[in-house]
């Protein structure tokens, strides 16, 4: 087992979780790590799917046009 070091704003966010599903800090922090670490290997791979080229395709066909107002900053 390791020992990571977090952020107190973050540990005591992850405390107060932990604390109202009655597990501990450490077992709801290895879930979560768990669980995102499964999501970034499906978007890697979903990515790997996709090409340069393709995009390049897709966005070609958008119109070349201002924004409009509310979508501006």
């Amino acid at each position: 087992m390791k020992t990571i070091l977090l952020p107190d704003e973050i540990y005591e966010r992850a405390e107060e979780l932990a604390t109202q599903d009655h597990v501990s800090v450490d077992r709801l922090v290895a879930a979560v790590v768990n669980e995102h670490l499964s999501e970034w290997a499906r978007a890697k791979q979903r990515a790997s799917q996709g090409s340069l080229e393709r995009l390049k395709r897709v966005l070609a066909k958008v119109r070349d046009v201002p924004a409009e107002a509310a979508d501006q900053l």
